[in-house]
């Protein structure tokens, strides 16, 4: 693990997964096969919204394909999109 302190040697929007892993104790050559799971005892949405959430994910793996396919931040970003969504603004 690099230190904090190091910094990246890349501008932000240059940025790619290979430059970030050391910092959270990642092997990039990996592909996140690495990280270790952890027990969620209760979530803290209503389980409405989950089930909509899963749902538009499941929607977004179709048109963008898995994560660790993503050639770049923004596929990955747009991936992700179904849960950054503010639930009052749901239609």
């Amino acid at each position: 693990m690099l230190p904090l302190d190091q910094g990246l040697s890349v501008s932000f929007s240059h940025v790619v997964y290979s430059d970030i892993a050391p910092f959270v104790g990642l092997d990039h050559t990996r592909r996140m096969k690495d990280i270790e799971t952890f027990e969620l005892h209760r979530s803290r949405i209503p389980t409405a919204l989950f089930k909509s959430i899963a749902q538009d994910m499941d929607m977004m793996m179709m048109q963008y394909g898995p994560p660790l396919e993503h050639e770049h931040e923004e596929a990955t970003s747009r991936f992700l999109s179904p849960v950054r969504i503010i639930p009052s603004l749901r239609c």
